[in-house]
């Protein structure tokens, strides 16, 4: 008989007794923590405590049995005796509880002679019968795909996966926190848009059947954002869910979180000295100090953070200079001697990052603020006045990952008609990254936008460095896989 079949079986003996096997009420005086953390005046009180949980060991000896009961706080050892809980409810346990099984218990509370503390159970109640055995070794840890996919046992197995989590709802907390005291409003911008804009990005495509028109999940909230500082604000942010209808990798998922902010009368000069502060207190409060161990990196947050030009960064880490490659063909000749893999339809500025993602982001460990992008890479970026072929625009490098991105917003709206009108017609040559160009936007700024910069922040990435973990998979609860086939567990 499988495990399975054994605990239906029980399932129908705990029906046949009359007993609900998924009630929905239960009572509780005490978590274990609690518990646990005022033992010694519980325990010279004598007061009856009732608690709630899932068995997760059971120990049997004849007439007793100790099991260990584990809540959202802790874990603690119960002691269950036949002449004190009853004959037939010690049976009855014995016989139709399994671990895994969600009780409820009251008892009191005694050290054991090895100094364990123990609830000796009185009264024993089923609250959730479970048809399943829970993994005692998962063997999903040496398989990230399993992991990702059954996380809930992933959960209950690995007590340091349930920690990841609990820092990042501490992470966004700290994030929200850091903004809140510097009076950056929070909004909410919308997720389904009718058209994609905002970052370099394919957008998933919707159907809106009621207004007969394709829509789009956001690939950004950036220029409902701007919009706001148009209408007054002058410092607003979103804590934002966004997707990327792209390949996924260790760095990447098609559904992720991230936060954009932007701030009227400050440039790209200003939030780098505010990234700088928001690093810095992050590292503070989940470490206590300015270092931070990723992989077999110590990293230094000690501030100001180093700055390195984009056209430097390729010369010192590509050894080339892309001056002398103003046409795209020329460009795409050096990437593929350089031995990347390139294609056809690419323009200038995506072959310019595809060369930087892979020869140059990688060497760049500590963090580094890369700056001054090319115009091409930047449809919505401010240009650098004494030099228009590039823009004032920054992102922040850890690791060889970029973490933020961010610029002085362009608030010309004559040069973002064009450069629209630009992204245009790389579209129409098949760059399905190219950004759709925003009217509405255009008309928006025609009534005037301030000095603005604003950035983007992936939460996730964030999430990666101050836990340690290496694949975004393992930072989001239940990131996007492949469907499961007959051959998949």
């Amino acid at each position: 008989m499988s495990e399975e079949q054994s605990r239906l079986e029980k399932l129908n003996n705990i029906k046949e007794k009359g007993i609900n096997p998924y009630i929905s009420t239960c009572r509780r005086t005490h978590t274990i923590n609690e518990v646990c953390e005022d033992f010694d005046s519980l325990l010279k009180k004598g007061d009856k405590i009732s608690l709630v949980g899932r068995l997760r060991l059971m120990r049997g000896h004849g007439k007793a049995s100790f099991a260990d009961l584990e809540d959202g706080t802790g874990r603690m050892q119960i002691y269950l005796k036949h002449d004190i809980i009853g004959a037939e409810t010690y049976t009855f346990f014995v016989d139709n509880i399994d671990v895994g099984d969600f009780i409820e218990i009251e008892g009191t509370l005694f050290l054991t002679k090895t100094n364990e503390k123990t609830l000796v159970v009185e009264k024993l109640k089923l609250l959730s019968k479970t048809l399943l055995p829970l993994p005692e070794k998962w063997h999903g840890l040496s398989d990230p795909e399993l992991k990702s996919r059954k996380r809930y046992l992933d959960l209950l197995a690995n007590p340091e996966v349930k920690n990841v989590f609990i820092t990042r709802s501490r992470l966004i907390k700290l994030i929200r926190r850091f903004f809140d005291e510097r009076d950056y409003l929070e909004v909410e911008t919308p997720i389904l848009q009718p058209m994609a804009g905002g970052a370099a990005a394919k957008p998933f495509t919707t159907h809106h059947n009621a207004l007969d028109i394709d829509m789009y999940l956001r690939i950004a909230p950036e220029l409902y954002l701007k919009r706001l500082i148009v209408g007054g604000f002058e410092k607003v942010y979103e804590v934002a869910k966004c997707f990327r209808n792209e390949g996924i990798d260790w760095a990447h998922n098609p559904e992720f979180t991230q936060i954009e902010f932007y701030q009227a009368y400050a440039d790209y000069r200003d939030l780098m000295r505010l990234t700088e502060e928001l690093m810095s207190f992050l590292v503070q409060e989940l470490t206590g100090g300015e270092e931070l161990i990723y992989g077999n990196h110590r990293l230094s947050f000690k501030t100001p953070f180093p700055k390195l030009d984009y056209r430097q960064a390729l010369i010192e880490h590509a050894n080339i200079d892309i001056v002398d490659y103003p046409e795209a063909t020329d460009l795409a000749e050096k990437a593929i001697d350089m031995g990347l893999k390139i294609e056809k339809k690419w323009g200038k500025g995506k072959l310019i990052d595809e060369i930087y993602k892979e020869l140059v982001r990688p060497k760049l460990i500590n963090p580094v603020f890369i700056i001054n992008h090319p115009i091409e890479l930047s449809p919505l970026a401010k240009k650098i006045e004494n030099n228009p072929k590039y823009v004032e625009r920054f992102q922040l490098v850890i690791a060889g990952a970029e973490f933020c991105n961010a610029y002085s917003e362009l608030n010309d709206p004559l040069d973002q008609e064009n450069r629209f009108k630009e992204q245009q017609e790389l579209l129409a040559k098949g760059d399905e990254e190219a950004q759709s160009a925003d009217n509405d936007f255009v008309e928006a700024l025609k009534y005037g936008m301030p000095p603005t910069a604003g950035e983007g922040i992936g939460i996730d990435r964030l999430l990666m460095l101050f836990t340690n973990i290496h694949n975004i998979k393992e930072g989001i609860l239940f990131p996007t896989m492949r469907p499961k086939t007959e051959n998949s567990k």
